[in-house]
């Protein structure tokens, strides 16, 4: 595999070439988060192309380049792998939910342990999550928690996430040792491009930034601002003008082809901007 893209993502990503450790692990997943948003504008603009696929990891650094995209599961969580591996880390891809893609590395200071990896979703998570057979709960951030519930057989954990005590997704249950190769991933690809798939019907763009201790969310017209306390401060925007000032000076995207998508989706009898 050609790594000449190595470079351009360290850069993007504003971080130095490292030898692998947890800390350097660290480093890198929030890097990632901070930089490359949770976003369906990219896939829907790849579906208005034919497309149907995971972009390469040159693809997925272009189109960044050019338009402050990231991407959705696969896009950033396939990215991340293929720069792990070429950092030296070594690890695999899992699918722990039905149309999810994460990352299992294996720990560079432990000949046992794994390591769950995962910058394509919308919960906080900013650090590897080990895996020993243990309970493990993610400290609470922005209202929410996570938890991995090992199973009885060795390597199955149940994924469980919440806000304000109540669960918000499907409880993923997987095991760890599910090895999967991009290829293996591409009927779930594939179906969500489907016109009735959830990212085909509707405008989705979040960022966290752990460093100020917050979270940005658009979920069509609802902007929310999601502090690490669990305080929110929710907007209902009303027009294409005032979704635009929302990328400009919250997300910081002006490029983010936004605008795009809204045309996109309205084509399909879709408007955001109703209730």
């Amino acid at each position: 595999m050609s790594t000449a893209w190595l470079n351009t993502y360290l850069q993007t990503l504003n971080i130095n070439n490292e030898q692998p450790s947890r800390k350097y692990l660290k480093k890198i997943i929030r890097a990632h988060v901070r930089t490359f948003p949770f976003e369906n504008i990219s896939k829907l603009l790849m579906a208005e192309k034919q497309g149907d696929s995971i972009p390469t990891v040159e693809q997925f650094l272009e189109s960044h380049h050019k338009h402050q995209t990231g991407g959705t599961c696969f896009a950033l969580n396939s990215s991340l792998y293929q720069l792990l591996c070429a950092l030296g880390f070594e690890g695999y891809l899992i699918r722990p939910g039905e149309e999810h893609m994460a990352v299992v590395i294996k720990d560079p200071e432990s000949d046992h342990n794994l390591l769950y990896v995962d910058v394509g979703t919308t919960a906080p998570l900013f650090d590897p999550i080990p895996f020993h057979g243990r309970k493990h709960s993610i400290p609470p951030f922005a209202g929410e928690r996570l938890l991995f519930l090992p199973g009885a057989e060795t390597g199955t954990y149940t994924y469980i996430r919440t806000r304000g005590g109540h669960i918000t997704d499907k409880k993923w249950t997987f095991s760890v040792f599910d090895k999967m190769t991009m290829e293996d991933f591409e009927p779930w690809v594939a179906s969500t491009f489907q016109q009735d798939a959830l990212f085909m019907n509707m405008l989705r763009c979040q960022l966290w930034e752990p460093g100020n201790r917050r979270g940005l969310s658009l979920v069509n017209r609802k902007f929310n601002i999601r502090h690490a306390n669990g305080a929110v401060l929710t907007r209902h925007l009303t027009d294409k003008k005032a979704l635009h000032q929302v990328l400009m000076e919250e997300f910081r995207m002006p490029e983010l082809p936004a605008m795009d998508a809204v045309h996109i989706l309205e084509n399909k009898g879709i408007d955001i901007f109703q209730d």
